[in-house]
């Protein structure tokens, strides 16, 4: 193969078709685009998770070839008039190629040579609670989990509340995703959250899950008591319904391992105790006033 922008071998050259003036608007064209895909080619090359965050790989670097490759041919072989020409023996047969066929081949073959192997990319989860990334509520306890188009992945938390995903398929990068938390007692602080996935580290904020403390009220007849005034901690309130039963949501941060409960009726001694969060039903038996 020879090149040249001036000298070419007799014969070869092709007529020249008009000056600089008629073909410049042209030539300023190729070239720049020429230059614009060098750039994001190179991008590509030496940064690439700045491309991949963008989405412009995979099939967009087919394309991103394929249009620098014509626009080189367009600005060496129409508006420097250079000249290549390539044959060899090839399938039993000569093989000539020449003009900007050569060109456009070097430039695919090499950009897919070129091409790194991977652009995939690592990802660490770091869990924490709703004070900040230093409030590290979980520690060598529980998972994490990302759905990644169908792909679930899921990794243990360390003792400095993180998950580490070791390749993450760059196509994700910069796209939002879906994650979740397997820790018992806890949940995530906002449960429709989908972080991005925009650089190698996230922070996730948990919570404790909330709890419930849950029973029947009777009278000493073992007859439900409907309207019965529950009372948690002082703070959380709840009525018993026409079957006795009641439901108190305690807040994941108020939560302990017993808490005082108190049960108020009229015509009824009041009843003091303590109630366990998240246990079985409790029964409570309030006796007549005097």
């Amino acid at each position: 193969m020879t090149a040249s922008g001036d000298a070419n071998p007799p014969g070869r050259r092709p007529p020249r078709r008009g000056g600089w003036s008629e073909i410049a608007p042209y030539a300023a064209l190729s070239l720049s685009s020429f230059l614009g895909f060098l750039v994001l080619l190179g991008l590509l090359l030496w940064k690439a998770e700045k491309l991949a965050a963008l989405g412009l790989t995979g099939n967009f670097y087919y394309l991103l070839l394929v249009m620098m490759g014509l626009t080189a041919a367009g600005f060496l072989f129409g508006a420097l008039r250079s000249y290549a020409n390539y044959s060899g023996q090839h399938f039993g047969g000569r093989l000539e190629l020449g003009g900007g066929v050569v060109v456009f081949l070097l430039v695919i073959i090499l950009g897919f040579y070129l091409l790194p192997a991977s652009l995939n990319f690592p990802l660490t989860v770091y869990v924490h609670g709703v004070v900040g990334p230093q409030d590290l509520i979980l520690k060598s306890s529980g998972y994490v989990l990302l759905d990644l188009g169908g792909d679930r992945r899921r990794e243990p938390i360390g003792e400095k509340g993180q998950a580490f995903f070791p390749e993450i398929p760059s196509n994700f990068r910069g796209q939002p995703v879906n994650v979740s938390l397997d820790a018992p007692g806890y949940e995530l602080a906002n449960p429709a959250q989908k972080p991005v996935l925009g650089g190698p580290s996230l922070y996730l904020e948990v919570r404790r899950k909330p709890g419930h403390i849950a029973g029947r009220v009777q009278d000493e007849d073992d007859t439900p008591l409907a309207g019965v005034s529950i009372r948690v901690a002082g703070l959380f309130t709840a009525t018993t319904d026409p079957f006795g039963h009641f439901d108190v949501t305690i807040p994941g941060d108020q939560l302990r391992a017993e808490l005082p409960l108190q049960a108020l009726a009229k015509n009824y001694a009041q009843w003091n105790g303590d109630a366990v969060p998240n246990a079985n039903e409790m029964t409570i038996t309030l006796k007549h006033g005097h």
